[in-house]
């Protein structure tokens, strides 16, 4: 098996496996840390190389920053040059310009600075009642098979205050307050649930050749974050009035899929031809960042749009089924979709025969 897919496998597995170990708790460590970084900033101190790897050293941190940003040095630099531009007054002037600029770190970081009250609020309220514990798990359980509705032992979660994301981990589950506090206010535990779900959900232990790896394994992302995203995404759109952040999503996530399913079409029209493979980079490169988002939720909520949301979740561990059932979905769809070609699909279809196999009977309680 590819290093790539072993790597998610095996995280997945970890994560169910886990024994005994840190009882459940909400740490805050983390994003006191930077609030207390922060007041120092304030008072126009400047914000060393020491007191910067002291706060990416805490755990909660680390982990968070390396699941964000990974091996991207430089936009964590970018990131830590925001913070002390937007919180020392001496950068007021700059500050001002970046924002009117729109650019991105500047805007969430003064975001940080702005609500910070709260933002501490918000904290202290949910570690005294994190009412989301239970709605976090029947929401992940909606786009989960029967196989996967379990309850994780231990569980480990933390809130950071820097960047706009969340995480799943082997170490536990990460968000940072912004995300937190923004799909909050759309409902209550979407969010909590997207990160479960990926807690949960199992997948199959394929070998698979180099050639058909790296479309796989795009599929395979795909996979991940767009039956995840119905949890959360799903409720975004479908709320009453639009938000910015039903906006932010269709810009993000809906308007560049066709596009991106185009180009997978055409690479997968190569592969059938006898071309050469794709690399991986490439489909890395389709999802702008993402992970998978893109074209996950586009591919997952029209497969769920057409009601085949059933078939979906028997297939939650199968990245070709799931490619698959979006071509299903998107020749029923009105609004006309993209479709992968007839030579895409006979290709697909051969490579659901040469790596689909029998499930073994779940035993696990719904």
């Amino acid at each position: 098996m590819p290093a790539s897919f072993t790597r998610l496998l095996l995280l997945l597995t970890l994560l169910l496996a886990a024994g005994p170990g840190r009882a459940q708790t909400i740490n805050t460590e983390a994003a006191t840390a930077y609030w207390k970084m922060t007041d120092a900033l304030r008072r126009d101190e400047p914000l060393t190389d020491a007191m910067w790897q002291q706060f990416l050293a805490l755990p909660d941190n680390r982990v968070y920053a390396d699941a964000v940003w990974g091996n991207d040095t430089a936009s964590l630099a970018r990131y830590r040059r925001a913070i002390e531009v937007v919180y020392r007054p001496r950068y007021d002037s700059v500050r001002q310009a970046a924002i009117e600029a729109g650019k991105w770190y500047y805007v969430l970081v003064n975001r940080y600075k702005e609500q910070e009250a709260p933002d501490r609020a918000f904290l202290a309220a949910v570690v005294k009642n994190p009412g989301y514990l239970e709605k976090m798990y029947t929401y992940a359980y909606e786009f989960l098979p029967a196989r996967n509705r379990q309850k994780v032992a231990n569980l480990y979660l933390a809130y950071v205050a820097f960047g706009n994301d969340a995480t799943s981990q082997l170490e536990g589950i990460i968000f940072s307050i912004r995300s937190a506090r923004e799909s909050n206010a759309v409902k209550p535990g979407i969010l909590e649930a997207h990160e479960m779900h990926h807690r949960l959900r199992t997948t199959q232990d394929w070998t698979m050749s180099p050639a058909d790896e790296p479309l796989l394994t795009g599929f395979y992302y795909a996979l991940n974050e767009g039956l995840a995203d119905l949890t959360d995404k799903r409720i975004e759109l479908e709320q009453q009035s639009d938000t910015a952040l039903a906006g932010y999503t269709r810009r993000w996530l809906l308007s560049p899929a066709p596009a991106v399913i185009h180009k997978i079409d055409s690479t997968i029209q190569v592969l059938a031809a006898g071309g050469p493979v794709t690399p991986l980079k490439f489909y890395r490169r389709l999802t702008n960042g993402t992970n998978g988002h893109l074209p996950g939720f586009f591919m997952a909520y029209t497969i769920y749009r057409n009601g085949l949301t059933k078939q979906l979740l028997e297939h939650a561990d199968d990245p070709i089924a799931f490619a698959l059932l979006y071509q299903k979905a998107a020749k029923k769809d009105k609004k006309r979709p993209p479709i992968f070609s007839n030579t895409s699909e006979r290709y697909l279809r051969q490579l659901a025969r040469k790596y689909t196999r029998p499930r073994p009977v779940s035993t696990v309680a719904k």
